[in-house]
């Protein structure tokens, strides 16, 4: 592939997701082609291609097209800028709640509870105990995608069981810093049509837990990984200081 077409698939890729994030609606040739100013018979041909390859698909006949777990996941990792995340008071009160713990597995549910309300995803987290903690399952039940009874059953029975979720969040310990599962990546056919970002803090130095969201794949990745990793490192530090 020349750098221009792939650039162009580039764009084209990131038009559909960034549309189809803020929407929860199939993308049309019609609409990528005014937003990019290319011909629309230039973007159905980009967009045959990136169907072809497995990057997109179309939900249902006549429809526009929507991203797959493997056209999320190029944009996670080639595409997408990270926001800068904001000093406000949402901060600022992200500190305060977690700091007025006293206990270790307080703060730990405290980083499920936080998270949760400032991404209105489900908040997670996995304490040095190895004791996972929820926060705001009723989200995932508020997005389009989980409209089906089957999902929602589905997503109920991992939360209810726990065991399939410990085990990944587990695994993610040995990736220090942010894990991303996009979709397919998840082990559990209950979250396969999820996203699971996770970010590991310290205890004592050592890598002891993480915290993170599950939600849709349809989420405000931008937005979201940084709030993970810095719940994280505010983790850390709390912790740090509980411990001198």
């Amino acid at each position: 592939m020349t750098i221009d077409k792939e650039a162009r698939q580039n764009r084209v890729l990131e038009a559909i997701v960034k549309t189809h994030i803020a929407t929860a609606m199939p993308v049309g040739s019609k609409y990528i082609s005014k937003i990019l100013g290319l011909s629309s018979a230039t973007i159905r041909n980009v967009m045959f291609k990136l169907e072809k390859d497995g990057y997109i698909r179309q939900p249902y006949t006549s429809a526009g097209r929507i991203p797959t777990d493997l056209g999320y996941r190029r944009y996670v990792d080639s595409l997408m800028q990270i926001t800068l995340l904001p000093q406000d008071d949402i901060f600022s009160e992200m500190r305060r709640y977690v700091n007025e713990k006293r206990m270790l597995e307080e703060v730990i549910e405290a980083a499920s509870h936080v998270v949760s309300k400032i991404t209105n995803y489900t908040g997670i987290a996995l304490s040095p105990s190895n004791r996972l903690y929820f926060e705001g399952t009723y989200h995932m039940l508020e997005q389009p995608e989980f409209k089906a009874s089957s999902m929602v059953l589905d997503f109920l029975k991992i939360v209810e069981e726990k065991s399939e979720l410990a085990q990944i969040m587990n695994q993610d310990l040995e990736e220090e810093g942010i894990v991303i599962h996009i979709g397919r990546e998840n082990i559990s056919n209950g979250l396969r049509e999820c996203t699971i970002i996770t970010a590991t803090y310290k205890f004592k130095n050592n890598v002891s837990g993480n915290v993170g969201i599950i939600g849709p794949m349809r989420m405000r990745y931008e937005e979201i990984v940084p709030v993970v990793g810095e719940l994280a490192r505010m983790t850390t530090e709390v912790l740090e200081e509980m411990s001198e």
